[in-house]
């Protein structure tokens, strides 16, 4: 990964909130800033740590308005849930093949990192994920595409349930996102040239991949 300039932090990586010009107005870009101020800070510090005050500072709207379009925080939640999950759905409903459209999965859902984050405080806060959502279309659509692959090579039968390998891959996947701080510390990372996270997410996978093709 070729060195960059360091940026100026965007809104997102602070706690100032938008100056008055840069206010949303209207009820579409007032909700809209909402949920995109409260899956950052979900994702930041959990559910349970941030208030409805906090989301309204950091959307740059009063906050007797999120009452207003949300209800509750509780509510809020599960809105901003519900679209991370379609999000993360829409990144795998194209798949045509497990070679390098799975690239192109794994860009899209790293582009979701805070998405992920907030799935993985509302699992350890016990949020009932199966709510809302019910069904697991972008797993279903990587392991449809995985088992006829399979079938159509034949021979071995020692190949690993595409289920199996899907599950491994995301997990893999995730867990790379949540801990890639410590990972960096912990081994390095940074310190290797020309080392690139997604390609070698991109290999990981395909090694995995492997055991069922």
């Amino acid at each position: 990964m070729s060195p960059t300039a360091t940026a100026a932090p965007d809104r997102a990586e602070t706690d100032d909130p938008p100056s008055p010009e840069d206010r949303p107005v209207g009820r579409a870009e007032v909700m809209e800033a909402v949920r995109e101020a409260a899956t950052e800070l979900f994702a930041e510090r959990g559910p349970d740590a941030v208030t409805v005050r906090e989301v309204a500072d950091r959307a740059g709207v009063n906050h007797a308005l999120i009452h207003r379009h949300y209800g509750t925080k509780e509510e809020l939640l599960r809105v901003v849930l519900a679209q991370a999950v379609e999000r993360m759905a829409e990144a795998a409903r194209g798949t045509e093949n497990t070679g390098e459209d799975i690239r192109g999965v794994i860009a899209a859902l790293r582009r979701e990192e805070p998405a992920i984050r907030l799935l993985g405080w509302a699992l350890l806060a016990g949020y009932p994920i199966e709510q809302i959502w019910p069904e697991y279309p972008a797993f279903q659509r990587v392991q449809t595409v995985l088992g006829e692959e399979q079938r159509q090579t034949g021979g071995r039968g020692d190949r690993e349930d595409p289920r199996v390998v899907v599950a491994t891959g995301t997990a893999m996947l995730f867990g790379w996102m949540v801990f890639r701080p410590f990972l960096d510390r912990a081994a390095g990372l940074s310190e290797i040239p020309g080392f690139d996270d997604e390609d070698v997410l991109f290999e990981a996978a395909q090694h995995l991949l492997d055991r069922a093709r």
